[in-house]
């Protein structure tokens, strides 16, 4: 009796820590657009996601940027709707994430910084994980911040691989554009 008690107890301690520390974490902010470029020589393979989630981290002073490879969808007509989808492997690979180094200064900055700043960037495509300055213009605001970036990103410094039948069509390169992205500290 004195056993079941106890590890009932545990049970019940290790659900409240649980929930306890998930309420402290900060949560994504969503509704953020990314527009990712598939590049040929002949055109542009343009996708789009209204899904981009943002997430400020203070313990690495880092924005935390995610989207989902099946969200990207086509802005065109002519574009083949999987493309994105098979090109960046999103069966195996889900999500296309990235960490911009954000010093707490500027995320506590009230006022704009009109100029780019150069940020180290931490990009993982594929399972790869890379990292690159990317130029990123940021507006913070009291509790909030606003920001954008283009950037672009060759498959091959990832050692990704493009299916066979994109292979003619594709240079493997990727263009990122952000326009806009909020995040809001909500606690």
């Amino acid at each position: 009796m004195f056993l079941k008690n106890l590890l009932l107890y545990l049970i019940v301690l290790l659900v409240t820590v649980a929930e306890a520390s998930a309420q402290t974490r900060t949560s994504y902010t969503a509704n953020n657009y990314i527009t990712i470029v598939l590049e040929s020589p002949n055109g542009r393979y343009e996708f789009k996601s209204p899904s981009l989630l943002v997430r400020y981290n203070r313990l690495t002073d880092q924005l935390e940027c995610s989207v989902l490879i099946n969200s990207l969808l086509p802005t065109s007509d002519t574009v083949p709707p999987t493309m994105a989808y098979d090109v960046l492997y999103g069966a195996k690979f889900p999500e296309f994430t990235f960490e911009i180094d954000v010093p707490e200064d500027i995320i506590s900055s009230e006022r704009p910084y009109p100029e780019p700043l150069n940020q180290r960037t931490y990009i993982t495509l594929q399972g790869i994980t890379n990292q690159t300055r990317v130029p990123v213009v940021f507006a913070p605001d009291r509790n909030r911040l606003s920001f954008g970036t283009n950037f672009d990103l060759m498959l091959d410094n990832f050692e990704a691989s493009i299916p066979v039948r994109y292979l003619p069509i594709l240079t493997g390169r990727l263009l990122i554009n952000i326009s806009n992205a909020r995040w809001i500290d909500q606690y």
